[in-house]
């Protein structure tokens, strides 16, 4: 692949471009050691990348042309996962195992979203008004794909697959710090997609906010802090109200209630809160346990917890930026400290996997969006109700589970619980066919199921007389 070059390039209308824009340095987050060297996009390069996605109408006229060549895009992956692992752990430092699983998910979402593509249905409509009226489901055009650092793959994959199954022209802006995974499939799709139907324009918020503002992108597919997420909403507003999907922070909570599985609580609680070394949106960051059995799930999840292993379990935190901001609240923490807080290694950016009991609902490791190997055990309760509620209280509505022997009382609190997904007895699995994406401060839209495919359409309503 032409990736074998160690200076990284932007990826417009089927091939690699130099650019004038400064070289940016590439740290693996495991050593903070120079990993690779990129030449940024600019704007410039962005116009470039619409104007060529302009070009590309033919990928909208044949859905079977679309539906074959994503499965040729999803066998190609395959066949070069053990690059995409490697460049996802340069990248990002994840263990090995959470790598493949990453690069697999993004495989099958291509699958998945392949049948989509000759399933864009409209309807016709009885008007009782001597009027044939009928609907169309559209592509949307060109569309601008921002993804954040902590999925890199699996996150590209969940935005170009319904985007290019529904018959867009695509420009991926990935992480500052996560480029490398997306100019790979940006290069592997060559010999498949049309000349301009994928870009990538790798750099840093300058580029992002050319994306968001062009007056030739229709619709912005975001993933990020809920903090960026509101400059997109408002550069797309200004420039052509051009339609946004944001998927953006989190706070969330799993409620435990007395008749729960302890064990499954454990397991459940440990993986949410410390896989990717918690920087997932769907974290889980709060933990609200009844007072009955308290003690024993605090006692349960410790011990999971003193038998991670770093570069086994969980791996660094992207950069130092990241690694300074954990520290930071580690270090303004008055909370008792039950396990961790500190640093993992002498060299990289891990920090230890770190609990907090009984922690106030009004702390800032209860409120703020850490995104690190935080978990914090808020005070216990004794009226479910009540635990909803101090659920709901939160400004972000993305994800929240509750654990209880008693499904009916649990399928009423999902009710009540004003988030975009509740897991009941289980966390943090997401098949393809779910949508996945929040409430509240946590976003709008969905990605995933068929729901992400309403994202990159429009409908239009044709009438005729008759």
């Amino acid at each position: 692949m032409a990736l074998s070059s160690r200076i990284l390039r932007p990826f417009i209308a089927g091939k690699f471009i130099d650019t004038r824009a400064g070289v940016y340095q590439l740290l693996d987050p495991r050593t903070a050691e120079v990993s690779e060297s990129l030449m940024e996009a600019t704007a410039e390069h962005v116009d470039l990348a619409v104007q060529n996605a302009h070009r590309s109408a033919q990928w909208q006229s044949s859905p079977k042309a679309r539906r074959d060549a994503l499965h040729r895009y999803a066998a190609m992956l395959e066949n070069h996962t053990e690059a995409l692992v490697q460049a996802e752990q340069i990248q990002t430092g994840k263990p090995v195992a959470d790598a493949l699983s990453d690069v697999q998910e993004a495989i099958e979402c291509f699958r998945y979203f392949a049948g989509y593509a000759q399933t864009l249905t409209g309807s016709a409509i009885d008007t009782e008004d001597n009027l044939m009226a009928a609907t169309l489901r559209e592509p949307k055009g060109v569309v601008g794909l921002i993804t954040s650092f902590n999925y890199p793959v699996s996150l590209s994959a969940w935005k170009l697959a319904p985007a290019l199954a529904a018959g867009n022209a695509v420009i991926v802006k990935p992480a500052r710090q996560t480029p490398l995974t997306s100019l790979i499939m940006a290069d592997l799709g060559r010999d498949i997609f049309p000349e301009g139907v994928m870009s990538v324009v790798p750099g840093g918020s300058e580029v992002g906010q050319s994306l968001t503002s062009h007056h030739g992108i229709a619709h912005i597919s975001f993933t990020g802090s809920t903090h960026v997420g509101q400059k997109v909403m408002m550069d797309a507003a200004a420039s052509n109200l051009k339609s946004v999907t944001l998927e953006c922070g989190g706070k969330n909570a799993v409620v435990v209630l007395k008749d729960a599985d302890i064990d499954l609580v454990a397991k459940s609680v440990v993986g949410g809160a410390f896989s990717n070394a918690g920087q997932n949106c769907c974290a889980s960051s709060r933990l609200m346990i009844h007072q009955d059995i308290h003690d024993r799930v605090v006692e349960q999840i410790l011990d999971r917890t003193s038998k991670l292993q770093r570069d086994v379990d969980m791996g660094p935190l992207i950069d130092k930026a990241q690694y300074d901001r954990v520290l930071g609240y580690i270090d303004r923490a008055t909370e008792t400290l039950a396990f961790g807080g500190k640093p993992w290694s002498a060299q990289g950016y891990y920090v230890s996997p770190t609990i907090y009991t009984q922690v106030s609902d009004q702390s800032a490791l209860a409120t703020d969006e850490i995104f690190g190997p935080v978990l914090a055990v808020l005070e216990p309760f004794d009226d479910p109700t009540h635990a909803v509620q101090r659920v709901n209280a939160s400004p972000y509505g993305l994800a929240s589970g509750i654990f209880s022997r008693d499904t009916a009382l649990a399928q009423r609190m999902a009710r009540s619980i004003q988030t975009g997904i509740v897991w009941i007895n289980t966390y943090n699995y997401l098949p393809m066919s779910v949508p996945f994406g929040g409430a509240k401060m946590s976003g709008i839209g969905k990605d995933l199921g068929r729901e992400a495919m309403d994202e990159f359409t429009l409908i239009k309503s044709i009438l005729t007389p008759f």
